[in-house]
Formats: C-alpha cells, structure tokens, sequence
C-alpha cells in the first residue's frame, strides 16, 4: 500500500474516530433521556421500525458495494468521463428502487398497526414513527446516491464529518426540547427527519464543490445501460449478499418482539448499541482503508497483496480480542451506570453476543478484498447464512428465550463468514494456498486466548469499592490497557506480519 494510499487512509481513520467520540457520547446520553421522557417502549418502536426498514433497503440489492467497485479504475486513471458514466448509472438505478421502495412501504404501512396490535401505541403513532423512517430511507435513494464517490475516491471523512455534525446537533436539540418544551413523540419524529433533511443538503453541495465536474443525470444513467451492463450482473449476485448482512441486523430486534415485548427489545438494543458502537468505532479505522486495498488490488502485485493482506489481518485480530475482552469484562457495569441494574440481561446472551462481535470485527479484511476483486458470485453463500440464521434464531428462541437469538447470528456467522469466505477468497483471488490462511488464523487465535489467559492473571491494581462509577471506571481502564498491552507484546514477538504492520504504522507517524 503506497504512502499516499496509507496517507489518506489515516486522514479518513482520524476523522472517523474524533466524530466517533463525540457521537457516542451524545448517543448514549440521549437513549437514557429519550427512555426516561418518552418510555422504554417509544425507544424499542423506533428500534423494531428502524429494524423492517432494513429489510426494505434490500431492494438496494447491494448496488452500492458494486458502484464502489466499478469507481476505483476510473479515480485511479482519473477519467472523469468515466466517473460521471458510472454515477449516472448509479442515479438512474436508485430513483428506480426509490420508488420501488416508496410503492413497498406505502403497502407495508397498512399491516404496521396490526404487527404492534399489542404495544400500546395508537395507529397514529405507529404510522407517524413509521412514514418518518421510510421518507428518511427514501433520501438516500433520491438524494444522497453520489456518496459512493467519497467512499471510492478515500474521501469518506467529508461525508464521516457532515453526517455527524447533523446527527450530534439533531440529538442535543432532541434532547433539548424534551427536557424543556416536553414537545412528546411528534416532535421528536419531525427533528428526525427535518435534520435528515439538511445532511441531504449539506453532503450535496460539499460533493458538488470537490467534483465540480460531476455532471450526472437519470437520464443520462438509463442510455448507458446497456454500456455498464456488468453493474446489473454483478449487483444480481451482490444482492444475496446484501440480504445475508441486512438479516444479520435486523432480525434480532424483530424476532425479540415477536418472542417477548417492546421493553426487552429496548433492553436487548442496549447490549447491541454498544456492540454496534464498537464495531462502527472500528469500522471507522478498517473501512479507511478499502479505496486503498481496491488501488492496491488494480496494481495486480501479488507480494504487495499478501503482504498488506495479513498485516492487516494480524492487526485486526488483536484489535478485536482486545476490544472484545474489555467490553465482555465492563458491560454490565456500564448498564447499571448508563442505565440501571434492572436493563442488565443474562451472562449468557451476553457470551453469544461478544463472540458475534468478534467474528464481525475479523471478517473485515476478507471482505475488503473480495469487494475490491467485484467476488460476488458465491451467490448460495448469502443465501445459506441467512436461512441458518433464522432458523437457528427460531427455534433457539422458541426453546431457550431471548438467548437463542443471537445464536443464529452465531452459528451461520461462524459457518459462512469464518469459515467460507477465506476459501473463496484464496481459491478465486490469493497468491497463497488456503491452508496457510487457517494456520495463521488458529496462530492468531492461540495468541489472542493466551493474552487473556495471561491477563486474567494478573491482580487489579485498583480493586472495586462498591461505588459503581468509580467501579466501571477504574475496571474498565485497566482491562483496556492491560490486554493492548499484553496482547501487543504477544503478537509483536510471535508473528513477523505484526512487527511489519507496526514498523509501518510507525513510518508514517
């Protein structure tokens, strides 16, 4: 990976996690507000809603990771004819699937009364909680499709800084008029989509100021079909793709519902909104990185490809046992504090849910290639790991609760995302057989369980005392520090692609 590629990468890294903080903060602060003043059952709607408009957002068909593929040449040769072509492209595809999904959710909109028949809730509120979700998805098929060019061009701190500017002061004026007008659940309904509504307006006008020359159009897009043609191809097989991840997501928070009520869907979003918090907060590190494996893979130099692929790799393992470690040690601790003691649920679904957590975090780098290669056509692969996940999550849940939901996001993880794709990454792409891939990884794994081991060992400096924040704090810190540091040790002396990765790291700080 080129200085200027490694560059740019840091640049998107740095401002990804300074707009992380600050959002997680806000975050965190206003779902405590918004429970206290609008109830615990307002917050699970909004999350189950949030969760059917995932499912809608499949008409998407995963044209966006496609897009993205089909932009890297014409940035990297700098064509600019090519780039309008292909966001043209782009722009007709997604007002098509725009109205399609305003003509499904408009259909769907009837049913939503009678699928929350026993939450509480009159069917205006439904309605309304609803129709300000669909409109704000619809946004991002009418509007704010041109996106794909930040991300392909690494320049997704634009859109990183823009989106978060808007989200934080949308929270803090949420909260705001909660605490003082008491405005009730319309008006929070109505700040959600007004600010929604800028970001739209804002990210449009800064793309148009960096690509002064972008200059696409519908129109344009549907007489070059038939030109882009292999975008529609690949899309088909990206789509199983797409449906396999938006199952993963959102059928947790529905399936919950269905097996319990609002108020432990609010309870089971609060361990999935800090583990989504982690894996956004490292996703805002590792996905910096995905313009520059797509560059990288285009320059078709395979020592450069194996070298950056498992110094990647290896940094990833040991961020996500890390982070893992620190956050299955403090969570509930951070509930009684952030909460109360009575939101905290069961040792273990929060077992399941940090070994979910890990599997996401080490399945990065494999799919950064496979997107940049365009490797969408194991195409029953998708469709298996959503099906298990399902139906383990079903029947799991019938028979043991609340547990056996995450452990359908387990099982067809592990299979499918742990096991699958490295093979085909390697069979299809890599310069390397597969054997040495799960030989580096069950290394990988063996460092990773003797850092905790050893960790475990060694006594808190600072014992608890019985108060809770001072408790969480004091743990938290040195749970964190400890297993970096062993956990870093451990990798920097037992794998040279470590010792690579932070020689590189260093270079360019």
């Amino acid at each position: 990976m080129g200085k200027s590629r490694l560059e740019k990468a840091i640049k998107n890294a740095k401002i990804s996690l300074l707009f992380y903080f600050l959002l997680l903060a806000s975050t965190f602060v206003a779902r405590s507000i918004f429970i206290k003043h609008l109830g615990a059952d307002f917050v699970g709607l909004t999350s189950a809603m949030m969760n059917i408009m995932g499912f809608l957002n499949l008409a998407e068909m995963g044209f966006s990771s496609v897009i993205a593929f089909s932009l890297y040449k014409p940035i990297y040769e700098k064509n600019r004819e090519g780039i309008n072509e292909v966001l043209s492209v782009l722009a007709f595809i997604y007002n098509r699937i725009g109205w399609f999904v305003l003509i499904c959710g408009a259909a769907l909109a009837v049913s939503m009364p009678y699928f929350f028949k026993g939450s509480g809730f009159s069917n205006e509120i439904i309605w309304a909680t609803f129709f300000t979700y669909l409109l704000t998805t619809l946004l991002g098929f009418f509007v704010n499709y041109k996106e794909a060019l930040l991300a392909a061009d690494q320049k997704n701190y634009v859109k990183v800084k823009f989106f978060n500017i808007v989200k934080i002061t949308k929270i803090i004026s949420q909260i705001l008029c909660l605490t003082y007008v008491d405005y009730g659940v319309y008006g929070w309904l109505l700040l959600e989509f007004v600010f929604l509504c800028l970001y739209s307006l804002f990210i449009n006008r800064q793309i148009k100021k960096i690509y002064p020359y972008l200059a696409s159009s519908t129109k344009a897009g549907k007489a070059l079909t038939k030109k882009y043609e292999f975008i529609y191809q690949k899309a088909k097989q990206a789509f199983f793709h797409k449906f396999s991840a938006v199952v993963l997501q959102q059928v947790s928070g529905i399936l919950v519902y269905v097996f319990s009520n609002l108020t432990m869907v609010t309870k089971y979003t609060n361990y999935t909104l800090i583990t989504s918090s982690i894996y956004t907060l490292l996703s805002s590190i590792f996905d910096s990185t995905n313009a520059a494996v797509g560059s990288l893979v285009a320059e078709k130099n395979n020592s450069k490809i194996l070298k950056v692929y498992w110094e990647l790799q290896v940094s990833r393992y040991w961020i996500a046992t890390c982070m893992v470690y620190a956050t299955y040690t403090t969570i509930d601790l951070f509930i009684a504090v952030w909460l109360n003691d009575s939101f905290i649920l069961s040792y273990d679904i929060k077992a399941i849910l940090m070994l979910n957590l890990f599997i996401m975090l080490t399945r990065k780098t494999n799919d950064e290639f496979i997107s940049a290669c365009g490797l969408f056509k194991d195409v029953w692969a998708p469709i298996t790991e959503a099906v298990l996940n399902i139906a383990v999550a079903t029947v799991a849940g019938q028979r043991y609760g609340i547990v056996g939901i995450p452990l359908g996001g387990f099982v067809s993880t592990l299979l499918i995302i742990g096991v699958w794709k490295p093979i085909f990454l390697f069979k299809e792409f890599m310069p390397e057989e597969i054997i040495y891939y799960f030989f580096r990884v069950f290394k990988y794994m063996a460092i990773s369980l003797a850092s905790i081991y050893l960790v475990e060992q060694i006594p808190l400096v600072f014992p608890e005392c019985g108060n809770k924040y001072y408790d969480f704090l004091s743990l938290a810190t040195q749970k964190t520090l400890t297993i970096f540091m062993v956990a870093g040790f451990c990798y920097f002396i037992f794998t040279v692609e470590m010792r690579r990765f932070m020689r590189r790291f260093l270079r360019i700080f």
